[in-house]
């Protein structure tokens, strides 16, 4: 009896150790972020269904970063993409990525590509404007202006997924929600809500978000807001005054689980086709 016992737990542990081997073989599927340099020090690209965070000061490339992203997965690999805008119009967003070569409209025409103006500070203007396809069932939804809600924000973006086929989101900027909800806890719900709901989609998802810097403090004091807690990783742009060179953009993951990444601060820089990463540069 006491034999049957030490061999019944013998073979559970030695099926628990087969088992513990089978998961710590399996990989993370990794997706190319179409940055230049970009993929070498995230160890392979962005994880698979993940919510990464991009974060940096105006001007820093958080946009374009974003958009490069998609843009590469539908040239290269046939991978449709939500770009939703929470900040800056439709027409605006156009006419600024043409100048690095991108046609959204032509993506748009394919349905490769669906660009939502879903800010919830510009108003509607005209009958229809700012209307969204939604659920089967449902009435359009209206997600401008004060009928802004993240579960009608949800939805919508949910329905151009399905629309669309889309593998990627792109949510720029987060940091919209919080004039939509000035009070800390109920910013952080509203945060916490839109990611469970970006997470529950299966898409890789690029969300982007004003740094959280205060005059005259050095990168260690930095605020730092929910969304960097809540998302799988986060990567942020930095313009940092280097001595005897003056102003220099530098990427720095600052966090991606399931990746094995680099922790040094890499040099940037925004070219005529997008964003490029100097992986073998690193400022100390």
């Amino acid at each position: 009896m006491k034999k049957g016992r030490r061999r019944g737990k013998f073979l559970f542990e030695k099926d628990w150790r087969k088992e513990r081997k089978r998961i710590f073989l399996l990989k993370t599927e990794h997706v190319p972020s179409g940055i230049s340099g970009l993929d070498e020090i995230l160890g392979g690209g962005y994880p698979r269904g993940r919510v990464i965070l991009v974060t940096g000061g105006p001007g820093s490339g958080k946009t374009l970063m974003s958009m490069q992203f998609l843009v590469d997965g539908i040239e290269r690999f046939d991978e449709h993409g939500v770009f939703v805008s929470l900040e800056e119009s439709k027409y605006h967003l156009v006419n600024e990525m043409a100048n690095y070569g991108w046609d959204l409209e032509k993506y748009e025409k394919k349905s490769a590509l669906a660009v939502v103006d879903a800010s919830p500070l510009r108003q509607l203007s005209k009958e229809g404007e700012g209307k969204f396809p939604s659920e089967e069932g449902q009435q359009d939804l209206h997600i401008r202006g004060p009928e802004f809600s993240v579960q009608a924000l949800s939805t919508v973006i949910r329905s151009y997924v399905r629309v669309t086929r889309a593998s990627r989101i792109v949510v720029d900027p987060i940091t919209s929600l919080s004039l939509q909800f000035p009070d800390k806890n109920q910013r952080r719900m509203a945060i916490i809500d839109l990611l469970d709901s970006l997470i529950s989609m299966g898409t890789t998802t690029i969300v982007t978000s004003e740094l959280g810097t205060q005059l005259g403090a050095s990168l260690s004091q930095r605020v730092i807001p929910p969304e960097e807690y809540l998302a799988h990783g986060v990567i942020v742009l930095h313009n940092t005054h280097v001595a005897g060179r003056g102003i220099v953009s530098a990427l720095e993951i600052e966090k991606m689980r399931e990746c094995k990444h680099d922790r040094q601060l890499h040099p940037y820089s925004i070219t005529e086709k997008g964003i490029s990463v100097y992986a073998e540069r690193f400022l100390g």
